[in-house]
């Protein structure tokens, strides 16, 4: 929307500063790198059907290539990064939350 929105008042669309890929360090950090990276996708995919500056495209398109180099590494060094979700203390919570509701349809 927002390269739709530019594009329409005239102004030129670029990558914006967000978009810039960083190494992950975490299982979230990575699914981050697939965002951008489609984000990217959609960003060179518009460019081809509103053209506007040629320099957003090459610097888009090696942002791109960045982006696939680190989750590719970050695949590969998977074992490495961190785990933000505890899912012990998750089923924990999911299952005292079952055992509650079930208590409450018994009575």
């Amino acid at each position: 929307m927002r390269y739709v929105e530019t594009y329409a008042t005239g102004k030129v669309p670029g990558v914006h500063y967000s978009m810039r890929p960083k190494p992950a360090k975490s299982f979230n950090h990575l699914a981050d790198l697939c965002s951008v990276h489609h984000q990217l996708e959609l960003f060179l995919w518009l460019q081809g059907k509103l053209p506007s500056n040629a320099v957003e495209v090459l610097r888009a398109a090696a942002m791109k290539e960045r982006t696939i180099e680190l989750i590719n590494s970050g695949l590969l060094e998977a074992e490495k990064l961190s785990l933000d979700h505890d899912y012990v203390s998750k089923d924990v919570r999911v299952k005292k939350a079952w055992a509650s509701e079930r208590k409450d349809l018994e009575d």
